[in-house]
C-alpha cells in the first residue's frame, strides 16, 4: 500500500512542471547524445498501460512513436506527459534512426541498485563490445536504478550487448539485471525505459542517480 507520504511525492511529480525534474530526467541523455551524433537522429516511444504485475507484456501499447532530435525538448516531453490517460505511462525505446541506419542506445534495467563493483563491469562489457569511451549514467526510478550509455552502437552488435548483460547475473548470486527486460527487449526489437511517473504503481519519474 502506498503512503501518505508517497502519495504527496506522487502528485507533486506527475505534472512534471518544475525545471529542476526535467534537468534531472533522462532526457539530458538524448540530449547529449545528440550534441555528439548530430542532428539528424530521429528517437522513438511509446505509450503503455499499466497492467498488473507479470502480465505488462500483454498491456496494450501505442505504436512506435518518433520524434526528431530537434523536437525532443522540455516543452515536447511537458506536452507528451499530459497527454497520458490515468493508466498510462510513457517509455523511451532504444532505437534510434540516423538517415535511414538503426541504431541502439545502450540501456540496462537493474533489478534494485547494484554496487560499485557491478557498475565497473558493466562499463568494462560495453567498452569491450563497442570500444565506446564513457561510462553508463544512472538514474533512480523508485525501486531500482535505469543506466543509459549516452553514444549509440549499431543495430548488429546490440543483440550481443543484451546477451552480456545477462552475463552479469551469476547464478550463485541474486540477479542484479532484469532478465525478463531483457527478454522483452529481444521480442520486440528494441528496449524501453520508463520515463513518466503517472499511475501508483510507480513511485517516482525517473532521475539522474
Amino acid at each position: 500500500m502506498t503512503s501518505r507520504t508517497e502519495h504527496i511525492k506522487l502528485s507533486q511529480e506527475r505534472g512534471l512542471t518544475s525545471t529542476l525534474l526535467l534537468d534531472l530526467h533522462p532526457l539530458q541523455i538524448a540530449h547529449r547524445i545528440v550534441a555528439h551524433r548530430g542532428k539528424d537522429l530521429i528517437f522513438t516511444y511509446s505509450r503503455y498501460t499499466v497492467a498488473e504485475p507479470g502480465r505488462q507484456a500483454e498491456a496494450p501499447r501505442s505504436p512506435v512513436l518518433r520524434v526528431s532530435a530537434t523536437e525532443l525538448t522540455q516543452l515536447w516531453l511537458r506536452k507528451r506527459l499530459a497527454e497520458l490517460g490515468p493508466t498510462e505511462e510513457m517509455a523511451i525505446h532504444s532505437w534510434v534512426e540516423c538517415n535511414g541506419v538503426g541504431f541502439h542506445i545502450p540501456m540496462v534495467d537493474f533489478v534494485s541498485r547494484p554496487g560499485h563493483i557491478v557498475l565497473r563491469e558493466l562499463d568494462c562489457v560495453l567498452a569491450a563490445e563497442t570500444r565506446l569511451d564513457d561510462h553508463f549514467v544512472l538514474f533512480d526510478s523508485g525501486r531500482s536504478l535505469h543506466g543509459y550509455f549516452p553514444d549509440l552502437i549499431p543495430e548488429h552488435i546490440w543483440p550481443k550487448y543484451l546477451g552480456r548483460l545477462l552475463v552479469l547475473n551469476e547464478h550463485d548470486r541474486p540477479p542484479v539485471i532484469d532478465s525478463r527486460w531483457v527478454g522483452h527487449a529481444l521480442v520486440r526489437g528494441f528496449a524501453a525505459l520508463r520515463w513518466s511517473c503517472n499511475t501508483s504503481r510507480y513511485l517516482s519519474i525517473p532521475r539522474i542517480a
